[in-house]
């Protein structure tokens, strides 16, 4: 945008241009003469002029850059902060979600754990009914004195029992007259249904925190649709032979309440084998 002093030597610098061209035509060289040295003069100022605007819009345009710069940075770092912020509400939420989860899992297998106590408690021993805090027991005894209490019937049947077992004790976090019960239910059912001479086998092994209890018998076993139902309440296979059905399903009610496990494998030529896994410290 032009001053006023450069409008004043653009005005001046015409007038003096006019005048030097009409002193040209009129032969008047010292006026021709004076004119363009004035002129000359007053384009050398005209270009100082310019020069000088031109320089203070390209600072007024650097100042506009840079407060354009800065109101950018300004922006860009509120966007940042913004950005962090709701950032952090979202991890924040997330927690949340995340412990809210966990924390209706937990419930949720509390429940599970309540109503599968429920169900079970029913068929289980009286003294285990309300009896959760369990201590750590030998088992191989326990065992023993359980197989003690079919001695008799063994012998009348010419049943033969053995008992495998590592050199050192196995202990089981356990009650120990519900342990017994566990293994007389399941030694009563394998006696039942081998008949006459048969064989029993106990096998007693350490895990890492685990005992392992397997009971083999060498009688007639069950089939693979059975199988799957021996531990349920009231089941009696294709070859019952009486009883309540409730041995084998107060047995896993038991293993359940010591938080083990226990299954079974079956075959029609090697007869049958449970298989308890009893938490051990």
């Amino acid at each position: 945008m032009r001053t006023s002093l450069q409008k004043i030597l653009l005005a001046l610098m015409y007038t003096l241009f006019i005048v030097g061209m009409i002193s040209f035509y009129q032969e008047q060289l010292w006026i021709m003469f004076i004119s363009f040295v004035i002129f000359a003069v007053c384009a050398m100022q005209y270009a100082r002029a310019c020069k000088e605007e031109s320089v203070e819009e390209l600072e007024d345009e650097k100042e506009k850059n840079q407060s354009l710069a800065d109101r950018y940075d300004d922006i860009k770092e509120r966007n940042n902060r913004m950005k962090a912020e709701f950032e952090n509400q979202v991890e924040l939420k997330e927690r949340k979600i995340q412990a809210a989860d966990s924390e209706i899992s937990d419930l949720s297998t509390k429940l599970d754990a309540a109503v599968k106590f429920d169900n079970i408690k029913g068929i289980l021993p009286e003294s285990a009914r309300f009896n959760q805090d369990f201590d750590e027991i030998a088992v191989t005894p326990v065992i023993r004195q359980a197989l003690r209490e079919f001695h008799d019937r063994m012998k009348a049947a010419g049943i033969v029992m053995q008992i495998m077992e590592p050199n050192e004790e196995v202990y089981a976090r356990a009650d120990e007259e519900v342990l017994r019960i566990l293994f007389r239910n399941i030694i009563d059912n394998a006696v039942k249904f081998m008949g006459q001479n048969g064989k029993l086998v106990v096998t007693v092994t350490k895990a890492p925190k685990e005992a392992i209890v397997v009971i083999r018998d060498n009688g007639e076993g069950v089939s693979d649709h059975e199988l799957e139902h021996i531990f349920e309440i009231n089941y009696q296979g294709e070859n019952a032979m009486g009883g309540t059905g409730l041995g084998l399903a107060q047995a896993k009610a038991i293993v359940d309440l010591f938080g083990g496990r226990i299954y079974a494998k079956s075959s029609k030529e090697d007869g049958m084998g449970i298989f308890v896994h009893l938490k051990a410290d």
